[in-house]
């Protein structure tokens, strides 16, 4: 077992370097296998961290204009690092070869993520001054200038702007002189914003989409804010629900946990993500889902995220890493993006499949091999030769090495070592297989089944059988008295019986046992190898066997294993091991058909009365062996039906929940603004969409060419604005309705049971009424008290309630017949 799983990891981690992932450390695809939590920087992994400046939403500030502040900018910039946002600052200057002409760098500080800026020196040798330029995170630059208190609150708020368009906001700071950043007498001047735009990965939402799919949760474990995490997160697919970090060091504290939360370890658990996070930030919370008992992976490529991609059970240094983040990850990506650690986890899901067939093959021969000759010893005195218990061992080791390339198919959940599984599996195909093996062989030694109805020679060695038979062999050689010694025949049978002291009939049955016992084990070995080895077809997938075909090497060792056998059992070893007290050229050891066994020249057997006859021999059984191959094809087919049994017992891979888990799975993944589920919330400063959630005024609103499509759906106003129709599945009387939801207009019918879930405000006309507080999602309505109205963003109206739609009909009455065109309004699909 150690070999054959050492060479599956080692091919396993060959094939996993072809997709980019250099496997450090061998574990580590077990436990990749088993990550059911990865979590993930955004710069450059969910994004492409090729930044671009949008100059026309630039933020000078004071007396700077946007081309000194791109200057600035460039001259902050060290090229020579190829940092992506120095690069970025450099390019967009407009004349990037001729920007160092009259300037000159004295010193240069780089980015650290515990300070968040850099600095850079610099003279200008044309009047010989001196200034620092800082660089950085907006708040930590705001923070240093002189003028903070009267200039944060715009600064602030253009910063939250640009969060919600999914725009980084880089500071820019100017000082005179040199020294450090916080020099005494150093007076910042704020110089203002430029908006750094990084777009996501084309293939990131589908891959995050497929991680979901493999049952992993993707965590956003970011550095930057939170709103920019929050819009990154939206364009992706990805929940939204991502909190600062200062939100779990605050439950650390024990001075506020979040609502919804009872405790630390739920708050991390239940996030999609975090910002503004520190390094060492990382290494807590992936230590806080590991006490969740979750499988965890971490991103990283600084030397500050070292730890954490130590303490992670798989630590994923991204391309790009720098060399102390290398060392400390299990896993060293050669390519950028998301999509090289799904292939990734994929890659190491088909090897741990490999590895489980065969512990469960292995688990299941042992048991079934220990059970059978077990069995037959105890039960029958039978006795099996030890040369092809180690053929067997032989052969079936040496063809499943071949399952280290087996064709798989990756596990749809996260996997691990479910021993316990492993070994009950193990026991009932060990039991079932041996009880297939042990039906045989009484049927052939205690039966007449084939020597009757299919007409073989018989292998039957009961008294009943023999005696009869010997009898009339004894005649044939003219021994009339059959319990005379055997010696007093050696002129008639030949002077190799003249040592044997026992009776005619002793000898003659102790040389039919012998020889039907050692065709019996040929027939035996060959059922025994074909059953046992066909078992790896059945456990290598939750498929029926017959429709998931297998790896062209497994086919292969299996066809070559079992040709081998058969070849074994049809010819046998002439009869090794041969009796150590034996007669040669034996006289009364024919078949049933009073033909002499084929393939076995010496016809060797042992005397009567000796220890000789416990002899465990092997003959060719010839054609028995088509009995051993349909023998166990028949049996073979019912271990699909059990291991599907035994799956939805032991809930193997979920396949009890299935259905769970294709609906938990279809949820996640359905993107609100497409299906119309439903974002519950209050309604406040602006209005709620599938944009804006949170219902913020500082996130864009829809375009007015969204607003003015137009779709139509029928409604009623009472007295109470808009109210559910009804709960029941039942339509409501005229007076029923008017005592419940006030006056309808006549004629009016309540169609639909269920509850009103989204719909428009905005539009032409006004309703009577008044509608509270209340929580809705993007909708559209028309033809409201007889005036249309078109489909826009959503308003305060709504009720939370199920996904199913709901509306009201209209009858001609109430004049709300047909349409200007003539067309008879129904309700809109899709609210």
């Amino acid at each position: 077992m150690p070999t054959v799983l050492s060479v599956t990891l080692a091919l396993g981690a060959y094939q996993l370097a072809k997709h980019g992932a250099i496997v450090a450390r061998m574990s580590a695809v077990e436990e990749m296998a088993g990550m059911d939590i990865l979590c993930s920087d955004k710069t450059g992994t969910l994004t492409l961290n090729k930044l671009s400046i949008d100059l026309s939403a630039s933020f000078p500030m004071g007396g700077t204009d946007v081309n000194t502040l791109v200057k600035y900018g460039a001259l902050s910039a060290d090229v020579g690092s190829e940092e992506a946002i120095d690069v970025v600052l450099h390019n967009t200057y407009p004349d990037p070869d001729g920007l160092w002409k009259g300037y000159r760098r004295l010193k240069f500080i780089p980015f650290n993520p515990n300070d968040k800026f850099t600095m850079a020196v610099i003279e200008d040798e044309r009047t010989g001054q001196v200034f620092r330029l800082m660089k950085g995170a907006p708040q930590v630059v705001l923070k240093r200038a002189y003028d903070f208190a009267e200039i944060h609150a715009p600064v602030e708020q253009k910063i939250i702007e640009y969060a919600n368009r999914g725009y980084r906001a880089l500071g820019f700071g100017i000082a005179s002189g040199a020294g450090a950043a916080d020099a005494p007498g150093t007076k910042w001047e704020f110089l203002g914003l430029l908006p750094l735009f990084d777009p996501p990965r084309h293939d990131t939402a589908e891959t995050i989409e497929r991680c979901l799919e493999k049952g992993i949760s993707v965590k956003m474990v970011t550095g930057d804010q939170q709103l920019i995490g929050k819009e990154t997160a939206r364009q992706l697919g990805m929940g939204t629900n991502i909190h600062k970090i200062e939100v779990l060091l605050h439950a650390k504290a024990g001075t506020g946990l979040v609502e919804g939360h009872s405790n630390v370890d739920e708050l991390v658990e239940g996030a999609d993500g975090f910002a503004e996070v520190f390094p060492e930030h990382k290494f807590e919370i992936v230590r806080i889902l590991q006490d969740r008992n979750h499988m965890v992976g971490m991103t990283g490529d600084g030397v500050n995220d070292a730890p954490a991609l130590k303490k992670a059970d798989v630590g994923i240094a991204v391309h790009g890493a720098t060399e102390a983040a290398r060392g400390a990850a299990d896993i060293v990506l050669t390519e950028p993006g998301l999509s090289v650690i799904v292939e990734a986890v994929i890659g190491a899901r088909k090897i741990f499949q490999r590895m489980t067939t065969y512990a469960k093959y292995t688990v299941a021969m042992t048991f079934r091999i220990c059970f059978t000759f077990g069995i037959l010893t105890i039960a029958y005195n039978w006795y099996f030769p030890t040369i092809l218990i180690v053929l067997l061992a032989v052969f079936n080791d040496g063809a499943m090495i071949a399952l280290s390339k087996d064709r798989v198919q990756p596990s749809p959940m996260p996997n691990s070592w479910r021993l316990r599984d492993i070994f009950i599996i193990g026991i009932v195909y060990g039991l079932y297989l041996t009880i297939s093996t042990w039906v045989l062989y009484h049927v052939a030694s205690h039966g007449i089944f084939f020597q009757r109805d299919v007409h073989m020679f018989s292998l039957n060695v009961t008294p009943g059988e023999l005696i009869p038979f010997c009898t009339q062999l004894l005649a044939q050689r003219g021994i009339t008295n059959v319990n005379a010694p055997m010696s007093s025949y050696a002129a008639q049978l030949g002077q190799q019986y003249a040592t044997v002291t026992d009776t005619a009939l002793s000898q003659c049955m102790v040389e039919q046992r012998y020889v039907r016992g050692a065709q019996l084990r040929a027939l035996i070995y060959n059922q025994v190898s074909v059953s046992g080895q066909a078992l790896v077809f059945v456990v290598r997938t939750a498929r029926h066997s017959f429709l998931d075909r297998a790896g062209g090497m497994t086919y292969l060792a299996f066809f070559a294993a079992q040709v081998a056998s058969t070849l074994i059992a049809a010819f046998g070893f002439n009869g090794y091991d041969p009796p150590a007290e034996g007669i040669t050229n034996c006289q009364l050891c024919v078949d049933s058909t009073f033909n002499y066994p084929h393939f076995w020249p010496s016809r060797t057997v042992p005397i009567a009365s000796t220890e000789s006859v416990y002899t465990a021999s092997v003959i060719g059984c010839t054609y028995w062996i088509v009995v051993a191959w349909i023998w166990s094809i028949i049996w073979y087919m019912a271990l699909d039906p059990i291991k599907w049994l035994l799956m939805w017992l032991l809930n193997e891979e979920g396949w009890r929940d299935k259905h769970i888990i294709r609906d938990h799975l279809t949820r996640r993944r359905r993107h609100p603004a497409k299906t119309g589920e439903e974002h519950y919330v209050q309604v406040g400063a602006a209005a709620a969409n599938h944009l804006n959630p949170m219902g913020r005024a500082s996130l864009q609103k829809v375009d007015p060419h969204t607003l003015s499509r137009a779709s139509v759906i029928k409604i009623e106003t009472g007295p109470q604005g808009l109210r559910r129709v009804s709960a029941g599945p039942y339509r409501l009387s005229l007076e029923a309705q008017q005592q419940q939801f006030g006056n309808l207009a006549p004629g009016a019918t309540l169609a639909n049971p269920h509850p009103i879930r989204r719909v428009s405000l905005t539009g032409r006309g006004s309703f009577s009424g008044e509608v509270p507080n209340a929580t809705s999602r993007r909708g559209s309505m028309e033809s409201v008290g007889g005036h249309p109205y078109r489909r826009g963003s959503a308003e305060s109206i709504g009720m939370r309630g199920s996904s199913e739609r709901a509306g009201l009909q209209m009858g001609q009455a109430a004049g709300h017949g047909p349409s200007q065109n003539g067309a008879t309004q129904k309700p809109a699909g899709g609210v």
